[in-house]
Parts: C-alpha cells; sequence; structure tokens
C-alpha cells in the first residue's frame, strides 16, 4: 500500500499520473503548517517526477514540477527535529489505526499520529533548477 492509498481523496493524483503515482522518495519539501484548528498538519512539497501525460494547461505553461499539499486532520502527535533551507527529504504514510507519518533527512525528521490525510491542493510550476523528469525517464533508468 502506498501512500496515495491512505489519501481520503486520491481520484486527482491518479487522474494526472494513473497507474505512475511517484513515491515520496527524494522530495523536495516546502514548508510545514501546524494549525491549532483540528488540529492540523500541512507539508507542501514537491513530487519527484513529473506526469507522462500532463494536463494540457501545464503542458502550455512549460511545467515541469508537480507540488501538492497534504493535509492531516485529528493530529494527536508531533514530533519536528532539525531545519534546514534545502529539505530533500523521504516521505512515508501508513494507514494502520489512522496515519502514521514520517518525513526522514539527515538534516530534518517530522514524526507525526492524525486521523486523515487528504490532497488540499495540487498544482504545477516552472522549476528552473530542475529538469523535466517524467514518470518515463525515471523507469527508464537501470
Amino acid at each position: 500500500m502506498g501512500w496515495i492509498d491512505a489519501a481520503t481523496n486520491p481520484q486527482g493524483i491518479m487522474e494526472i499520473f494513473g497507474d505512475d503515482t511517484p513515491p515520496l522518495v527524494g522530495v523536495s519539501l516546502h514548508e510545514v503548517i501546524v494549525g491549532r484548528d483540528g488540529p492540523t498538519l500541512r507539508l507542501r512539497l514537491d513530487l519527484p517526477t513529473y506526469p507522462a501525460s500532463p494536463p494540457v494547461k501545464w503542458k502550455r505553461g512549460g511545467f515541469n514540477t508537480v507540488q501538492v499539499e497534504l493535509l492531516f486532520g485529528g493530529l494527536t502527535e508531533l514530533s519536528l527535529r532539525g531545519v534546514s533551507t534545502h529539505m530533500l527529504v523521504d516521505v512515508d504514510i501508513e494507514a494502520n489505526r489512522g496515519i502514521i507519518l514520517q518525513v526522514k533527512s539527515e538534516m530534518v525528521n517530522v514524526a507525526a499520529v492524525a486521523a486523515s490525510v487528504t490532497i488540499s491542493r495540487m498544482e504545477a510550476y516552472l522549476d528552473s533548477e530542475r529538469e523535466s523528469v517524467s514518470v518515463e525517464d525515471v523507469r527508464d533508468k537501470p
């Protein structure tokens, strides 16, 4: 079971990526936001690959990066250690009597337990520091 299976609303990601939903490995973490209402935790991150057949609007924009915001609702535990200006992390989301979140890198560690995870936002943009990397490019590499 992957991270997408734990989300309450995987349809949007699945429509764009199909069966090639990228794992959350080596993702760029932009934000960690804790809200008292709920309480909630939001993670904003760039997916590691770009879809092979992106929406027309994304093609016209020349975009190369998909960014998602994951909202963890009903937060009951949270641990955050470390911070950096460039956070490449591995994210593990497991549904097991709630949602268990682990975000790990050499610089940053986040652990949380929540009642649910929702994809609250998904958009594409042009990251000038990133080459265009599609799902097909990753699959073809040895």
